[in-house]
């Protein structure tokens, strides 16, 4: 059940989710922001029927807002308590003059501020104040590195040569504009750019412009494009891609963090993959130079194990982190389990399994991009992803579906209204800027929004409202993730 739900005039949007955000550090609260998709009217009774408290803000714009007055008066039905918040000086509807209002005027987020104060003070007096768990360590929300942090749970926009809308190349340079929170680029990418010196240089320069912003650049080992390209190392391909050609273009590009060389299809039980995951990430550490950045492993299961995948998982992440303590460890999504049910509790267990020494390590799922699938992993316990959807389909922004790239005519018009960034508006309104910049753009847009959602919810402890966004199963993974 939820304890308090927040009715506002739409005007007054910002302002009220700065005081979910703050109530929802104490009580479990849901506002028309929570509402994810399908009948609004309908969602809006069921929530303040099954509420504990109302929390209406009133301001300036509430005078003329009959819907603002319908919510109220059904809260007054349903015999919810009710504690008016008012943020301008202005007076109740009729009828409503008798409850005990709080005034907070001008109020703009401030948590000391003795109007918000006492608005608590007067929650508290009748629903109590809900109690950390003292089991669970405190979840990071910024990764913090040597010149730059981003928050967590953070999405990375991959580049890739493999099947995507846009070039290594072009995609830096469009992140010079538009900067991102972090973007991946791969080892294996970059260094085909180092060989042919004649686009290399461009690239190069871009990369190094673009570091000197506020966006994260990690480093991936690039053996995903090798194996895509049929291009790794063997006795037949002795000039394909190899660990030599990792730390030595690692050398050079200097990311702002980087994943190490990892072994794919690891052979051996579980202290074996793990003694060779150490083994040769610390030849990786002594053999990229300068080293003036963070190496985090990659981990990859074996095929053949005893016990569960979750079990195998959670031990395997476990001892190699126990070992190496890194700033972040990441393992590929698709070797968690079939379905994303399975793959949630996989996520689960292995962030048990980490809390379990000590220390809070955020945790990376290599190739996850699917928004969905973000939210339901983010709810289990994992900080970041990189995938490729972003430059190889189009996000439908109401609802985090994904459509083929060529859709993005069928919604673009009915999304315009929901960017947040100026400049990709520009860019999108633009008849002389391409396709494909509209649809990319678009969709940086369209993740670095929902990632906000992500950290914002994560943040208050908003898991069961968070999991509302994934159609039919949200309740059901809510479910899994409550079981102990």
């Amino acid at each position: 059940m939820t304890d308090i739900c927040v009715i506002f005039a739409s005007e007054n949007e910002t302002i009220a989710e700065k005081l979910v955000l703050l109530l929802r550090r104490s009580w479990n609260v849901w506002w028309a922001g929570d509402i994810a998709q399908g009948d609004w009217e309908k969602e809006v009774r069921s929530q303040i029927s099954s509420t504990k408290a109302v929390v209406p803000v009133f301001s300036y714009h509430t005078a003329d807002k009959k819907i603002f007055r319908d919510e109220l008066r059904f809260a007054e039905k349903q015999e919810r308590l009710i504690y008016p918040f008012f943020i301008d000086e202005v007076e109740p509807p009729l009828g409503f003059g008798h409850l005990n209002r709080t005034d907070a005027f001008g109020w703009n987020g401030d948590e000391n501020h003795p109007g918000y104060k006492q608005l608590k003070q007067k929650i508290v007096a009748k629903l109590g104040e809900k109690q950390k768990d003292d089991n669970n360590l405190e979840r990071t929300l910024t990764l913090k590195l040597e010149n730059k942090s981003f928050k967590l749970p953070c999405f990375i926009f991959s580049l890739s040569s493999h099947e995507t809308q846009v070039s290594p190349k072009d995609g830096v340079k469009l992140f010079q504009l538009l900067k991102p929170a972090a973007t991946l680029i791969s080892a294996y990418d970059a260094w085909k750019y180092m060989v042919d010196k004649d686009i290399g240089k461009d690239f190069f320069n871009s990369v190094y412009e673009l570091r000197q912003s506020s966006c994260t650049i990690v480093l991936d080992s690039g053996n995903y494009e090798a194996f895509r390209k049929d291009d790794r190392y063997s006795e037949e391909n002795k000039k394909g891609w190899q660990k030599n050609y990792f730390r030595e273009i690692a050398g050079v590009l200097s990311p702002d963090i980087a994943f190490s060389f990892d072994e794919v299809n690891p052979q051996g039980d579980i202290d074996e993959v793990a003694d060779r995951i150490i083994r040769n990430f610390r030849q990786d550490e002594k053999a990229i130079s300068p080293l003036d950045f963070p190496l985090c492993p990659i981990i990859h299961l074996p095929d053949k194990y005893e016990g569960t995948l979750a079990g195998c998982a959670s031990q395997l992440v476990a001892k190699v982190t126990s070992e190496l303590k890194p700033v972040m460890v990441a393992i590929p999504e698709r070797e968690l389990g079939d379905g994303l049910v399975e793959r949630v509790r996989t996520v689960r267990d292995i962030r048990k399994a980490l809390n379990n020494l000590g220390k809070y390590y955020p945790f990376h799922l290599l190739g996850t991009g699917n928004p969905i699938s973000m939210i339901a992993f983010a709810a289990a316990g994992a900080d970041s992803f990189d995938g490729l959807e972003w430059c190889r389909t189009v996000a439908d922004y109401n609802n985090g579906y994904l459509f083929h790239f060529q859709h993005f005519d069928f919604f673009s018009d009915h999304c315009l209204s929901r960017l947040q960034s100026h400049e990709i508006r520009r860019i999108i309104e633009n008849p002389n800027a391409s396709y494909v910049a509209r649809v990319l753009s678009y969709n940086i847009d369209f993740f670095s929004d929902w990632t906000k959602t992500m950290q914002d919810m994560i943040a208050a402890g908003q898991v069961e409202h968070l999991l509302k966004y994934i159609p039919i199963i949200g309740t059901k993974l809510f479910k899994e993730l409550m079981l102990k």
